[in-house]
């Protein structure tokens, strides 16, 4: 068998300090995509505390509003009824 001589076609890797600024970039991508995320999440959580509480307010405040109606309804029925007796 004699002496083969191969070629290889390899591709050209970038410099060290070309794969540390192209990782750099990637990183400071993801570090701002995630913030972004972050942010819309907390604000998503705050509002649904905030609608939440704001709703059972609003259901505490019905509750209360037909509690003392009912009560107003029931002193003017009772004073009717004094006024007739």
């Amino acid at each position: 068998m004699g002496i083969v001589s191969s070629q290889f076609n390899w591709v050209s890797t970038p410099s060290a300090y070309a794969q540390m600024t192209n990782w750099r970039a990637k990183q400071k991508a993801f570090n701002s995509n995630v913030t972004a995320n972050l942010a819309v999440f907390s604000y998503t959580f705050a509002d649904t505390a905030t609608t939440l509480g704001s709703g059972m307010g609003e259901i505490a405040a019905k509750r209360a509003a037909v509690r003392i109606q009912s009560e107003l309804q029931a002193k003017i029925a009772k004073s009717q009824l004094d006024m007739t007796a």
